[in-house]
């Protein structure tokens, strides 16, 4: 072979090889090349680890309100069906699992010994009730009225006419969050000692016509 044509085959080789390198640096300018998940300088997209989670993903919605039981109230009693009536006073509904209510022991202050305990799952929706029969615990106790509540529970104690009764109701922590007194001879048989207006936390307790398990109503 000639040197002259051994020259243009070398310069014909250069040249390809420039060429390639030229496209190659094209195809990839300003261009990072992915790296897999998990290695070094790898960044998760939405939804995968290490990213927020998707609009609309249980986790990333917030907490239910937390209701308090400021929205139930101690809101009719009976001495002589020895019955007592709460009411869900709110417009949420109120979860109130492992409240009791007491009535007045001899040393004053409630009475927890012979209190009632509501049972895990005791929800009362927004304007429902609950009853609390006093006179015997089940099986012992008198027969709860029905009137439409949605929960009725036994307990021990009675309630006195002729004495009087203070009532509790107590929270999960063992504070007293709301009290009814029941006077001496506050009601004749046939009628109730109860809040007007029905579920008012500001009404006043009065002699009226009994509603267990529904809105108090006036004589």
């Amino acid at each position: 072979m000639s040197r002259k044509v051994f020259a243009i085959a070398v310069i014909s080789t250069f040249a390809s090889a420039a060429l390639a390198a030229i496209s190659c640096s094209e195809a990839t300018d300003g261009v990072t090349p992915p790296a897999a998940v998990g290695q070094p300088g790898a960044e998760a997209g939405p939804g995968s680890d290490g990213s927020a989670n998707p609009v609309g993903d249980a986790t990333d919605r917030p907490d239910p309100p937390v209701i308090t039981a400021s929205d139930v109230l101690l809101n009719e009693i009976s001495a002589s069906g020895e019955w007592i009536e709460l009411v869900s006073a709110g417009n949420a509904a109120v979860d109130i699992s492992g409240f009791r209510v007491a009535d007045l022991s001899k040393d004053g202050g409630p009475k927890l010994s012979e209190s009632v305990k509501f049972p895990a799952g005791t929800i009362l929706s927004p304007k429902a009730y609950a009853l609390v029969q006093g006179g015997g615990l089940d099986g012992g106790g008198k027969p709860c009225p029905d009137g439409g509540q949605s929960y009725c529970f036994n307990a021990e104690f009675g309630i006195s006419n002729k004495n009087g009764e203070t009532l509790y109701l107590i929270d999960t922590t063992g504070t007293v969050v709301g009290t009814a007194v029941y006077p001496p001879a506050a009601a004749d048989a046939g009628e109730s000692w109860a809040r007007l207006p029905s579920g008012d936390p500001t009404g006043t307790f009065q002699n009226t016509v009994p509603t267990p398990g529904a809105p108090n109503k006036s004589k």
